[in-house]
């Protein structure tokens, strides 16, 4: 099979969710079939990630962008203008002519069997191509990811902006699901929101793994009281999760444990996250680390405090393939298969989730259990070669003539 492999971005480094299940996905599958992949890339910033990206595909192309800096002048700006666009800001900076005419010479050149878009903000830009078949891999189910910022924002003018994006994310990721002839979710509940929000049945899981080989119990002893939470900070969710774990969790575990720590471990912490944890004792904000696992095996808990997200989150798998165990709300843990009081304690409210946390701390019995049932799980069942298979199994059915339509 000969595949055409659409990227938002380079797989190097792996430092976000999304950017390490797609190259274990990714990677694996390389060795199996021939994949020819383009993304967006910034000529400077880039340089050894490009490097990376020729060595593990047949071919690579990159379509040369500088991206507006989060947060910058120029970003605001972009934000502004945007207002009037029909597209959501994150997907119309996509949306871009080079990509697609990138994307159409390639096709042109060699013959596919299909085009594998990652994310939503690839397959926009080939909503009008003409080529089929057309997968798309939905990580998220972006709409609902931007309603519920909307949901829980309380600033006026951002609560405005984020109901406009997620309303215009869910037109337009409809066409999409609408007009491709395959969506990958990562979980079995994103697969039922989708089918009952867009009216489509072309719709196929691709479960969560994790490299059991490179996250595994190490000899450490964790630090008595250190609860740890690990990712990407510059992604929103991750931010508004631990500001509110901050504001109303932190400080009822601490006066029930005096010697509880906070460890934030993620690239581009804001100014306003560390303003906001200078004013709590014992709390750690790492910035960007070379490797997470030091880190979490310091941990006696992880902690997952989302209230905001989508599709599925790596970090509790790996956490747990670490003998870890882990606190998690609902939507943190949304889509794995795993049960509160057994592999996992999961609770929404501030006060829920501090008692959560502060029995784990208290109750070394429960934690050591919890987190060794997680392990046994995780290593039986989350392996990226497994996954891997299945999207072999999915790509051969979608190739299959007159079975585009419908995948079990």
């Amino acid at each position: 099979m000969k595949i055409l492999l659409t990227l938002r971005q380079p797989l190097w480094p792996a430092d976000t969710g999304g950017k390490v299940r797609s190259l274990n996905i990714f990677s694996r599958l390389a060795k199996r079939t021939e994949i020819h992949a383009v993304s967006f890339a910034d000529p400077v910033r880039d340089a050894a990630a490009i490097r990376e990206m020729k060595r593990m595909f047949t071919s690579y192309t990159p379509v040369f962008w500088r991206e507006a800096e989060k947060y910058s002048l120029a970003f605001y700006k972009e934000l502004l203008a945007n207002q009037f666009s029909p597209l959501p800001y994150f997907l119309a900076k996509c949306s871009r002519p080079d990509f697609r005419a990138a994307t159409e010479e390639l096709i042109a050149r060699k013959h596919f069997d299909l085009v594998f878009c990652d994310f939503l903000h690839t397959a926009v830009p080939l909503l009008q191509c003409t080529f089929r078949p057309r997968v798309v891999f939905e990580h998220n189910v972006e709409f609902l990811l931007r309603k519920r910022k909307w949901e829980v924002e309380k600033h006026p003018l951002r609560k405005f902006v984020f109901g406009t994006e997620w309303r215009k994310t869910r037109t337009i990721e409809a066409k999409v699901c609408r007009s491709f002839d395959h969506i990958i979710t990562v979980s079995g509940q994103d697969q039922q929101i989708l089918g009952h929000e867009f009216g489509i049945q072309n719709v196929s899981t691709l479960p969560t793994g994790v490299d059991t080989d490179f996250f595994r119990p190490l000899d450490d002893r964790p630090q008595p009281g250190r609860l740890v939470f690990v990712g990407s900070m510059d992604w929103d969710p991750n931010e508004d999760g631990i500001v509110w774990l901050l504001r109303e969790v932190y400080p009822r575990i601490r006066q029930a444990v005096p010697n509880a720590s906070l460890s934030v471990v993620g690239r581009n912490p804001s100014l306003h996250l560390r303003a906001v944890a200078v004013r709590q004792p014992g709390v750690e904000i790492t910035g960007w680390v070379p490797d997470v696992r030091p880190h979490l095996s310091q941990a006696e808990v992880v902690v997952v405090p989302l209230r905001v997200g989508g599709g599925t989150r790596i970090k509790i798998p790996e956490a747990m393939a670490m003998g870890k165990a882990v606190g998690s709300t609902p939507v943190g843990a949304e889509g794995l298969p795993f049960c509160d009081g057994r592999e996992i304690r999961i609770a929404e409210q501030p006060e829920e989730f501090a008692q959560a946390v502060v029995e784990l701390l208290r109750n070394a019995s429960k934690r050591n259990s919890i987190g060794t049932l997680a392990l046994k799980e995780v290593a039986s069942q989350y392996s990226w070669d497994v996954v891997v298979d299945r999207l072999e199994e999915i790509l051969e059915q979608v190739t299959r003539p007159r079975t585009l339509a419908v995948v079990a």
